[in-house]
């Protein structure tokens, strides 16, 4: 992808280490950055264990996974960071000032045409970044578990150049990831949207007493998940019938919720201290086992979906098999 293969990741938490890990997988060089050392010993915990899951599963073999590790450095500079980097991600807190005063940090250090994307989650960062770093900025959006999911929304800023774009398109196929592109930019871009619509939806059921966490979950991955590894969302619309899906809107049949109050089950949890995974308890009990433990069969787990959801995506039914 280029003369240079050193990428400098800055912010070494979940997402970080995630990137980080696929980026040294593909042959990558990865500067890790981190303030805290005790975050960057996190990290490195992430690492090992990912590529130790990968290699457990046959996704990656044992050389490449350890030369992965290799290929990761971890340091507390930003400088060093992305001293000769040719590409440099953002993954820092989700907070405006954090991330305005690294990027002004990043616009004394770097060439004018080194690109910089940032891994918001809903933020407009083409507010915040020097004017001089337009073109070269853009959104690249990862999910987490970064390292396992494929998706990755590349979002446009109004100055984003066509070519940085398509050289990021390009990159992070090559990186085994799955890129799409938005030509501009809406908070929260498609997944993200899309989730903040079911987490309302999902409030309301619970909390007027239509059904219980586990029914809802039940009833997902017993029906929306599977049968969107195979149709998506708008291809379902298709096989239910247009027809059906007219007659629905016409008739009104479903009407969103109100807005979550104040006093909503999510915030709730947010102050009892019941974090979910991370703190042993959110809607579930996590507590019979260690965080490390929780993480690494959902990883499994997920690998599994990922796997079978890429065979679908090969063949999908509107197209002709060759």
């Amino acid at each position: 992808m280029a003369e240079r293969t050193k990428i400098a990741v800055l912010g070494a938490g979940t997402m970080g280490a995630g990137m980080a890990v696929q980026y040294a997988l593909y042959g990558y060089e990865v500067m890790l950055y981190s303030r805290t050392q005790a975050t960057l010993e996190r990290a490195a915990k992430t690492v090992e264990k990912s590529c130790g899951l990968f290699a457990d599963e046959g996704i990656f073999s044992k050389e490449i996974t350890e030369k992965a590790k290799e290929l990761i450095t971890y340091t507390d500079s930003v400088e060093a960071a992305v001293e000769n980097a040719w590409y440099v991600v953002e993954t820092v807190s989700e907070r405006a000032d954090i991330k305005k005063e690294l990027y002004q940090k990043l616009d004394a250090l770097l060439p004018e045409d080194i690109i910089i994307s940032s891994n918001t989650s809903y933020m407009n960062v083409f507010e915040l970044l020097p004017e001089c770093r337009q073109p070269y900025s853009l959104i690249a959006h990862w999910y987490a578990p970064a390292q396992i999911l494929p998706l990755v929304e590349l979002v446009k800023g109004p100055e984003t150049l066509q070519s940085v774009i398509d050289k990021m398109t390009e990159f992070h196929l090559s990186c085994g990831k799955t890129p799409i592109c938005m030509e501009r930019y809406i908070p929260g871009f498609i997944v993200n949207r899309l989730q903040s619509a079911m987490t309302r939806e999902v409030l309301f059921l619970m909390e007027n007493g239509y059904c219980n966490a586990e029914a809802i979950d039940l009833a997902v991955k017993t029906s929306l998940m599977p049968r969107g590894l195979a149709v998506g969302l708008v291809e379902r619309m298709d096989f239910s019938g247009i027809d059906t899906v007219a007659n629905g809107l016409r008739n009104k049949s479903y009407a969103p919720p109100p807005a979550p109050g104040e006093d909503n089950l999510v915030l709730k949890h947010a102050e009892a201290g019941e974090l979910g995974v991370k703190s042993g308890k959110g809607f579930y009990d996590y507590s019979h086992k260690p965080y490390e433990e929780v993480l690494n069969q959902r990883d499994a787990q997920l690998l599994r979906s990922v796997k079978l959801a890429k065979e679908f995506m090969e063949h999908p039914l509107y197209k002709e098999d060759k």
